[in-house]
């Protein structure tokens, strides 16, 4: 989905776009084709701006819906629980000239473009002085600010891996240590001598000894395996061959 800078970009290419001389605009005459009356084509049209914006960026009208009037649409946010006084690039704002904090009493609406440092917010408004403007706003006219753009869903963690049946079985094989014995050790002898690392006639084939120990760590220097007199799951894996 379309994000902040996304909207924001199409929302300043706008910037001196004003009404016809009949009053009528391209953002009321798109709306008036949406909801097929006529009589909204030369209505006021701050929200319609918003509205055209949010549809040029592919905004969904699940996150951002289609309006014309202001009270409506910030009570839309309000009702899912995006409506706050904090703002954020991109948030739409709302306005009440006469300075209360209340939906119904909303009178104007624009996009935040940036936050001063002082808390003034600098925004793109839509049928402001008949046209589409830039303009700087003292938090005391303001009702609200809709979030839209933090509402995407949590992502779903990475799957886990499938394992094969042969990656389980190494995963089962035992780390064998110096001076451990039984078949394991007799396995990897055998194993060393098929890679050309055999040990030398008369030394027992059960037991992890210095002698095999000393074929083990050759064995595991030419496969890049680090150091040492271990038989781990990645030693068990380089002399399988896996």
């Amino acid at each position: 989905m379309a994000t902040s800078n996304d909207v924001l970009r199409i929302a300043r290419a706008q910037l001196g776009t004003g009404e016809r001389s009949d009053g009528t605009s391209i953002y009321g005459s798109w709306y008036a084709r949406l909801v097929k009356n006529q009589a909204f084509a030369a209505a006021p049209w701050c929200q319609a701006f918003v509205s055209w914006v949010a549809r040029e960026a592919g905004i969904p009208t699940s996150v951002i819906p289609n309006g014309a009037w202001t009270v409506a649409v910030a009570d839309w946010f309000a009702k899912q629980g995006q409506f706050s006084q904090t703002p954020h690039p991109g948030d739409i704002v709302w306005f009440d000239w006469q300075g209360s904090k209340n939906v119904p009493a909303i009178d104007h609406v624009g996009f935040v473009e940036s936050i001063l440092s002082d808390g003034r917010i600098v925004t793109i408004e839509g049928n402001t002085a008949n046209a589409v403007r830039r303009r700087v706003r003292s938090r005391s006219c303001i009702a609200g600010f809709g979030h839209w753009a933090r509402t995407t869903a949590t992502p779903k963690p990475a799957p886990k891996p499938v394992l094969t049946p042969t990656e389980v079985f190494v995963k089962q094989l035992p780390t064998l240590k110096p001076g451990t014995k039984g078949w394991h050790v007799k396995t990897v002898v055998h194993l060393l001598a098929a890679r050309d690392y055999a040990v030398g006639p008369g030394v027992d084939d059960t037991v992890l000894s210095p002698a095999v120990v000393e074929r083990l760590r050759a064995f595991k220097k030419a496969a890049g395996l680090p150091e040492g007199d271990t038989v781990d799951l990645d030693t068990w894996a380089k002399l399988l061959r896996l």
